[in-house]
Order: structure tokens, then sequence, then C-alpha cells
């Protein structure tokens, strides 16, 4: 018995888990963390706690050897050198479900309406799942967005992308407030990215309104939060729109907006030590955008699908708008 005992301790030993490593904080560079010691992967979430109890989250964003790059969540106060740094989780998910619907939650899914936490019962990863481009179906079918003009001028097919390209002040979140409350589209997830806080309040209050809100999903990252927060606030939109896609539904993803995605995805790759390339961009912003596109679309053999439409700054704000760019008076494309 003892014999058995102890070959049982043995193979219990063998799939034991690897002994949890905290690294250190050696040094900050504007928002920049760099620890030793702690061995996480590219996109895992960690604690910094500080010598008077202050905690900070960060996400890791680079490496150098054995020295890791994260950027905060937050402002980093109350932390300096020394500070204890630990994964809380080695890939990002989010929790999905129905009861998203209705709801108004930041980057990480946590609410901002004041409501308890969605009760969401699927894990997915944050980055989603790429469909083979054999496997999509076609856009054949009409997608009716509520608008007049669009329907009888620029009709879109469900599936086909958008690119809103105006100046600041011209009435584009009005549009998209208007495409949300009269669309036949099942659902509707808006990502706002960027955007000034009173904007945010401002755009469900008065161009959403709670019919629009109620078959909806918005997804809020202002422009105070970190760039790591609002390019999570852009992943967790697609998700969610693929989330909904594969239940067969027909989903219009709106994301205000597409430029400022680039200057999120900017502020990390140049945190990071990327060179900048156009118009300051690093290489990193033009990996990016191409694989946020392509997550739009028909779903598998025409199953569901994803009609984006995205808001951009004239003049070649972002690196994929120039051929979108319009004149003033026909500001949709594509």
């Amino acid at each position: 018995m003892n014999f058995e005992h102890e070959v049982n301790q043995l193979i219990g030993s063998l799939h034991a888990p690897e002994p949890q490593r905290n690294g250190t904080l050696v040094r900050l560079v504007g928002m920049r963390l760099e620890t030793r010691g702690l061995m996480a992967p590219l996109g895992a979430c960690c604690e910094i706690v500080g010598q008077l109890g202050h905690r900070v989250e960060a996400e890791v964003v680079g490496f150098n050897d054995e020295t890791l790059f994260l950027l905060p969540f937050t402002e980093p106060q109350g932390i300096g050198p020394g500070a204890q740094v630990r994964v809380i989780s080695h890939t990002s998910q989010v929790a999905l479900g129905p009861g998203l619907l209705g709801r108004i939650i930041d980057g990480r899914g946590q609410p901002l309406d004041g409501k308890p936490a969605p009760d969401c019962r699927d894990v997915l990863s944050l980055q989603g799942r790429p469909i083979n481009p054999m496997e999509r179906g076609p856009i054949k079918e009409i997608l009716d967005v509520g608008v007049k003009a669009i329907n009888g001028m620029l009709t879109i097919g469900r599936g086909q992308r958008l690119g809103l390209i105006a100046g600041s002040g011209v009435g584009k979140s009005v549009l998209l407030g208007m495409m949300t409350r009269f669309t036949e589209a099942d659902v509707v997830v808006i990502g706002l990215i960027g955007e000034r806080g009173r904007e945010v309040q401002a755009f469900i209050e008065e161009s959403l309104g709670p019919v629009g809100l109620a078959k909806s999903v918005l997804v809020a990252a202002p422009a105070n939060e970190s760039p790591v927060l609002r390019l999570k606030a852009t992943h967790m939109t697609h998700v969610i729109a693929e989330y909904f896609r594969d239940q067969g539904k027909n989903v219009l993803m709106l994301v205000d907006s597409l430029t400022r995605v680039a200057h999120a995805q900017r502020e990390i790759g140049l945190a990071v030590g990327e060179p900048p390339t156009a118009k300051g961009y690093p290489p990193s912003v033009f990996a990016l955008l191409p694989n946020l596109i392509e997550r739009a679309g028909v779903g598998r053999h025409g199953v569901g699908s994803i009609t984006p439409s995205t808001p951009c700054w004239p003049r070649a704000t972002t690196p994929t708008t120039r051929s979108w760019t319009l004149p003033a008076h026909r500001s949709m494309a594509r």
C-alpha cells in the first residue's frame, strides 16, 4: 500500500503546475513598465504591487531578452523601483452571451451602466477565430439600414464593409444612431473607441435612445483610458459581433473610429520601441488594421453576417483611408 501511495504521489508531481514566478519592476519610461524575473507571454495580464499596497494592472506588450515591457491600464501611481509583479492571467478571454444585449461595457467586459455584470456563460479568446476565405458566403442579400438616402443611392449588402469619411462635427455619430435605431439587422454592436467621455453619454441618450439600445451592445473606451484598454475594446467589439454572427444572426457593427484605433496602436508600438514609418505609424498598425477589417463579412457557408461601418477622419489620417476619402457631400464609401 505504501508503494502504491508513493507511485501516485510521483505521478501527481509530474503533472503539477509550474511554480509561480514573480518579477521585479526595474524601470518606468513614460507609460512603459519594465520588469525582470517574470515569465509571461504577450497579452498576459499582470498585477504590480507597490510598497504601500498600491496595485496597478498592466498587459505584456513586448520583451527584450529577459525584460518584459508592460503598459498599465491606469496611471501607475504609488509604485516604484522594486515593486513586485505577478501574472493574473496568461490569455485574454471574454465572457459572452445574450445577456450582453442592451448593456454598456468597457474593454474588459465590466459594466458601465451601473447594473450587475451580464449573465454570460460562453468564454472565447479576445482575438477571435479566423474564417477560411473559401468557406465565406457571398454578399448577395440587401441590408436595410433604415436611411432612405443610403438604401436608395448606396445600397448596402449584408457583410459589406463601409467607411464613413468626414471631418469632425458634421454628423457621423448622428448617422450611426439613425442606422442603429432603424436597421433591420438582428443585433447591433457599437464600439466607441477614443471618444470624449461626454460624447459617449450623448450618443447613448440622444443618438441611440432606448429603442436602439435594446438590441445593441455598446463597448466604450474613452480617450482618457490607456491605449491598451482602447485596443481591447476594439477586439471586444469584434468578438461580440462574431459571437452573434456564429449564431446565424445578421450583425451591424459600428466602430467609431478606425482612426483612433490606429492612434492607440501607434502609442503601444512607439512605447515598445517600434520605429515610426509613414505619418509616424509603426509597422504594427499596418498589420493590425487588415486583421480587424477581415474579421467582418459573411459567416461560414453563408450563416450569419457582420456588416461593419467605420467612421474615419479625412486626408488619410490612418494608413487605410486614403482610397476611401470622398468629398464632403458624399461621406459614404465602398
